[in-house]
């Protein structure tokens, strides 16, 4: 899947449904709706995975902007495209929910200051098989990650 103003490339599974695209990111559903895949790319909060993954989080932290709480998260380094990147787990459950869910993200940057931050967030409830899924798809996803493309 190609997302020409967002100047990336990544893959989607079979039957996923897509939102309208906006100017820094790309939203996709699984047909069930367990998961949750974007992809953004923006200057938002720096032009390195550390500074965007540490910005992101402290937003997610932020209950009244991000509608998350409780989130607990665990970064590790990681390569992306040839690059160092982030990759950011995060424990948390929706205001005024209390089913567990789980986000994985991946910060690389690219040109222009911009970081590309690609994430899968799915339900993860104590009897869901949803994560073993959710690393599949992910782990899928990165790989076909490209960034930079048709860049202007």
């Amino acid at each position: 899947m190609g997302e020409p103003a967002l100047t990336v490339v990544f893959a989607v599974p079979d039957g996923w449904v897509g939102k309208p695209a906006g100017a820094i990111q790309s939203t996709w559903r699984s047909p069930d709706g367990t998961h949750e895949m974007s992809v953004k790319r923006d200057t938002s909060y720096g032009a390195t995975p550390r500074e965007a993954s540490v910005g992101q989080l402290a937003w997610y932290r932020d209950t009244a902007a991000s509608s998350m709480a409780g989130p607990k998260a665990v970064t590790h380094t990681t390569r992306q495209n040839g690059k160092d990147a982030l990759w950011l787990e995060i424990d948390y459950h929706w205001a005024g929910q209390t089913e567990p869910r789980k986000r994985v993200e991946v910060f690389v940057a690219g040109s222009a200051g911009r970081v590309y931050q690609m994430l899968f967030d799915t339900a993860a409830g104590p009897r869901n098989l949803n994560l073993a899924t959710q690393r599949e798809l992910f782990a899928t996803a990165r790989a076909h990650l490209l960034i930079d493309r048709n860049a202007p």
